[in-house]
């Protein structure tokens, strides 16, 4: 059983790999806050093969002009369950047998079972109106998708290793049927469905780094790079509906504590770059907005297992 935590703040605008100034304008304005809670339950079949499912839920807030009277900032928030993986993992070689390097390979599904039409209050002109979040608040994007991905690690001197981990999730369905907060103003959206309905993006997470055991205290230290995102297009299928693409790169040091059947992990990403991308819609309508994302400085990452 493993119960982790996330949270980010994201303020700071990129264009391309260009920050722009903070704060942003009225008309870029976005102050996120993300909480990500996920329960893990994985059964080992085997000393080698194990299959985990995946329990997500999101409680977050955003503050713009943008999606209220444009004169105005005011929050809109969210909660509820993201969705469901089910996810297999395999240990390449015999974990009894090389105890001093290994990869994992995993693969799995990821359900449309979250919720992904929150709402929340709009501020307009006209009085206020019940809208849906931003995606990047919403706490589930919705359509089945799959989830690939490898980790390894190798052991280079006494009590240090070489460590890497990533994971791809690829969804094919283009969008969710969801609108954005300003899909109901065409002024804003100039029509153009990139704009009005939800994408159902891809996303990943690569990471690499070192890790060295205070043997034998159960204490191991660990550095490495990290850069999670969300591309402008997708994998498979297509790519069209409203999304902001872009990914941060950081340097993330972190902590890990093992006692006996328990374990305890803390990171915490600070990021070094940040880049911003052009949606597809962006492209078709020249948007002066093009490749412009809001990206978060830093993130904390927590997570406690138990083994019965």
């Amino acid at each position: 059983m493993t119960i982790s935590y996330r949270y980010y703040h994201a303020f700071r605008d990129y264009r391309g790999d260009e920050a722009l100034p903070v704060p942003s304008p009225p008309d870029l304005y976005a102050n996120t806050h993300v909480n990500i809670l996920d329960y893990t339950i994985t059964y080992a079949v085997n000393k080698r093969w194990s299959v985990s499912l995946e329990f997500p839920f999101q409680f977050a807030s955003r503050e713009t002009y943008l999606e209220h009277d444009l004169v105005n900032p005011y929050t809109m928030r969210s909660r509820g369950f993201g969705d469901v993986r089910l996810i297999g993992n395999v240990w390449m070689l015999d974990p009894e047998k090389h105890k001093d390097d290994n990869i994992s390979i995993k693969f799995g599904l990821k359900t449309p079972a979250g919720n992904r039409t929150v709402q929340d209050t709009s501020y307009r002109e006209t009085g206020p109106v019940p809208r849906p979040v931003d995606p990047a608040i919403q706490p589930a994007s919705g359509g089945w998708g799959v989830v690939f991905g490898a980790l390894g690690f190798k052991s280079i001197s006494r009590n240090t290793f070489v460590y890497f981990d990533g994971v791809y999730l690829a969804n094919p369905a283009e969008m969710n049927g969801t609108q954005s907060p300003i899909g109901d103003r065409p002024e804003l959206t100039g029509g153009d469905i990139g704009y009005i309905i939800d994408s159902v993006p891809d996303s990943y997470l690569a990471r690499v780094g070192l890790s060295y055991s205070f043997w034998p205290s159960g204490i191991s230290a660990t550095f490495g790079l990290r850069t999670d995102g969300v591309p402008a297009y997708d994998l498979f299928g297509a790519s069209d509906g409203y999304r902001l693409p872009g990914y941060t790169v950081s340097i993330e040091p972190g902590v890990s504590v093992t006692h006996g059947k328990n374990f305890f992990s803390m990171a915490v990403p600070v990021a070094v770059k940040g880049h911003g991308s052009a949606s597809v819609a962006d492209k078709r309508t020249n948007s002066p907005y093009t490749g412009i994302v809001t990206l978060a400085d830093a993130q904390l990452v927590l997570s406690y297992s138990h083994r019965f």
